[in-house]
């Protein structure tokens, strides 16, 4: 299963909790809580942190599917509902670009303008399985990027529907989906989590850490180390 959408604001306190933890440690987590399958729930691979020293990226999705073809300027209907959309949605918000084109190293869907313009009204970063660009200029302003490569050009693209949800990599994401991201990619976290995320964070951390110091001791036999997780008990 995916993780329930919802409306409710993220409070300063969850925000603040979010940005102080690593996304592998976030997917540890909430693998604790055995509410979806283990292959689910992150984007995969092929979508990759561009600022990587900007840490983590915390925000609910907002869904756009964007297209591009050859022939006259594009229509641009969509181009204002998306910002209606965004300027509507309780912050902080992940702009989520599904490509619809069937070619994504042809088009770059968004540039330093957007960027300013989404960051403006609430969103901290924009998430794509397809190409951005202006990427110097974006990582001036502290503006998250994740996609799969830079295209120098926004063509011809066309924003053709806003809200409606999308695949990413191999993950569905709804609008109002919770999104954690840094350099190892991105998780979605199920809202229903949230109150006891901090709690199961330090059970994976202190439980690493016993892991980590045994390996690291001089006492370390691969033996011990099976006794130590429980194996063959």
């Amino acid at each position: 299963m995916t993780s329930m959408s919802s409306t409710r604001p993220l409070a300063d306190s969850e925000h603040e909790f979010l940005l102080g933890v690593d996304s592998p440690t976030v997917a540890n987590a909430i693998e604790r809580f055995a509410i979806r399958d283990r292959t689910e729930g992150f984007i995969g691979g092929n979508v990759q942190c561009v600022f990587p020293d900007l840490g983590s990226m915390v925000g609910r999705a907002l869904t756009v599917t964007m297209s591009d073809a050859p022939g006259p300027p594009a229509q641009r209907e969509g181009y204002w509902r998306m910002w209606e959309a965004l300027e509507a949605l309780e912050g902080p918000v992940v702009l989520v670009i599904a490509d619809a084109s069937g070619a994504p190293e042809r088009v770059a869907y968004s540039g330093e303008i957007m960027s300013r313009l989404a960051q403006k009204l609430g969103a901290v970063g924009m998430v794509t399985d397809g190409a951005l660009r202006d990427v110097a200029e974006v990582g001036e302003i502290g503006f998250h990027y994740f996609m799969r490569y830079p295209v120098v050009s926004h063509a011809n693209y066309e924003i053709v529907s806003v809200g409606d949800p999308v695949n990413i990599d191999g993950q569905r994401i709804v609008t109002g989906d919770l999104l954690h991201g840094d350099r190892n990619g991105i998780v979605v976290i199920p809202w229903e989590t949230l109150d006891r995320l901090p709690e199961e964070v330090a059970t994976v951390r202190r439980v690493e850490r016993t892991d980590m110091d045994l390996i690291a001791s001089d006492g370390f036999t691969l033996d011990a180390y099976k006794a130590h997780r429980g194996y063959g008990s």
